[in-house]
């Protein structure tokens, strides 16, 4: 791909769709508020991939480095501009509606009743009523039907589809690195050295809380995000991203063969 075709397709991560035509103080900005930059935050807090990067990329997760290089050598700025501005950009253009004006068109049209539909519309009916009628006809076409807009996505890389939100990542890579930091630190003060705050609400309304509950609910709490903080940098080593399930196996074997 050529870089004036590369300026002209797509990114999801960038706001607006369009990563290169921003100026590049502009792109960085949007880059930086993107799950992109929390998978290259996590891939700097993988023991193994830090080992693959001072390799030159040797390991199990040499595949993983062909895509996103040394996130150690460089910060993110110049990460994005090298690596990730390329596997994040789209390889097609989007798919647009379009308007069919000759026979040509027409043939140009594939059959696709699961994931296309096609309009006539005469356009001697009022303009009112043809957007009355479209937009009951999409309407319909959309009842019970869940977009998943990266599932389509042909960039080289892909955030994968997650309820999580990218401020509950930040606080896990923050535990887990505030706990590296400080490994003689008990539990409850890596949490609140981290600034975790404990739900008031799943507190029993009926105890009163004593010093010694409190530092157990928050040994419980800081316990279960670093367990969680650990599958989202494994996971994002193998090229899962945002993921906190257990790591499998034979995913990450398969990821690793791509």
């Amino acid at each position: 791909m050529s870089q004036h075709e590369s300026e002209s397709l797509p990114n999801k991560l960038i706001g607006g769709g369009r990563a290169r035509r921003l100026p590049i103080s502009d792109e960085l900005k949007e880059a930086r508020k993107s799950p992109g930059y929390w998978w290259y935050r996590a891939l700097q807090l993988n023991d193994e991939y830090e080992y693959c990067c001072k390799h030159n990329g040797k390991g199990p997760l040499s595949a993983t480095y062909r895509d996103f290089g040394d996130v150690f050598s460089l910060d993110f700025a110049q990460w994005w501009v090298r690596h990730g501005r390329k596997i994040f950009t789209e390889t097609k253009p989007f798919k647009k509606t379009r308007l069919v004006m000759t026979r040509d068109d027409l043939a140009t049209i594939s059959w696709d009743p699961e994931n296309k539909m096609i309009l006539e519309i005469p356009l001697t009916l009022k303009r009112q009523t043809v957007m009355r009628q479209v937009g009951s006809l999409i309407k319909k076409a959309y009842e019970g039907r869940e977009i998943d807009v990266y599932k389509a996505s042909t960039a080289k890389r892909m955030i994968i589809k997650s309820k999580m939100r990218m401020s509950t990542v930040e606080t896990l890579l923050l535990v887990l690195e505030t706990r590296r930091k400080n490994p003689t630190l008990k539990l409850w003060e890596v949490g609140e050295k981290s600034g975790i705050e404990l739900d008031l609400m799943a507190r029993n309304k009926d105890e009163f809380p004593t010093i010694a509950m409190e530092h157990r609910r928050m040994t419980i709490a800081v316990s279960r995000l670093l367990r969680q903080a650990n599958y989202l940098v494994i996971n994002a080593g193998n090229g899962l991203f945002p993921s906190i399930q257990k790591p499998n196996d034979l995913q990450c074997r398969v990821e690793r063969q791509k």
